[in-house]
């Protein structure tokens, strides 16, 4: 289990990583080492925090940031792991923030910080698996069900997301299928095109029709898969 400390009062953040070190201790022999990385700035977090189980956090002393932006950033970023907002200058539990918070007091009670602890690995086997788009300034973390289709046009490859945007990454649609294979619901009707087949609203002569109506030509040898796959999705819950 990975742990991220993120506090800008150094005395709590190493007093933090003690604790958090014996709780390892304790945990070794039984569920493995939990592993702890300190930041003293959200920033310096922002930059790859997807790699956590938990986040332990106080920003007292930064003023810019508040626990809503903070969970909205980590959110952004595809974070589904707990963020626990350690409560001291200030009360994270009068902020507007939703089910994915939780709150500790400090001073830090042992016998909460091992039931945190036990909330962050017991949400390791509930997280949804995120697919990674890679745009030339930033990242996307992104669901499965978040993208309608791939479609790779002068080298870079052109990503419809349900939600009307568009990443554009620079990677071949082979590759990128490669990564997404494992989803049941893609398939590559075409050496330069990914699509959903969760969306595939209808097929027409050597085609098919997605919700947003674009359609795609489909080779004869992946059309008996994409009616399979329309079959088994097209009475699921759509976003």
């Amino acid at each position: 289990m990975r742990i991220a400390i993120c506090d800008d009062n150094v005395a709590d953040r190493k007093q933090l990583e003690r604790l958090l070190g014996r709780e390892s201790d304790k945990r070794a022999a039984s569920e493995g080492i939990v592993f702890t990385d300190s930041y003293g700035n959200f920033r310096a977090l922002l930059d790859c925090p997807q790699q956590y189980d938990g986040y332990f956090v106080d920003l007292c002393q930064t003023p810019e940031i508040t626990g809503e932006i903070l969970l909205q950033e980590l959110t952004a970023r595809g974070v589904q792991s707990p963020v626990i907002f350690m409560c001291s200058g200030i009360d994270y539990r009068l902020q507007d923030l939703p089910a994915q918070a939780h709150f500790l007091d400090k001073p830090v009670k042992v016998t909460e910080l091992s039931h945190l602890l036990n909330v962050c690995r017991d949400a390791m086997g509930t997280r949804e698996p995120l697919i990674e788009l890679r745009q030339e300034k930033d990242t996307l973390y992104v669901r499965e069900a978040d993208i309608l289709y791939a479609v790779e046009h002068k080298r870079m490859l052109h990503v419809q997301l349900t939600d009307g945007r568009e990443a554009i990454c620079c990677i071949s649609n082979e590759n990128f299928f490669a990564q997404v294979e494992s989803f049941t619901a893609f398939l590559s009707p075409s050496p330069k095109v990914t699509l959903n087949g969760r969306y595939i609203q209808n097929f027409g002569f050597r085609k098919v029709i997605m919700r947003d109506s674009r359609s795609f030509k489909i080779s004869p040898k992946v059309l008996p898969y994409a009616r399979q796959i329309w079959e088994q999705l097209k009475s699921s819950d759509l976003p």
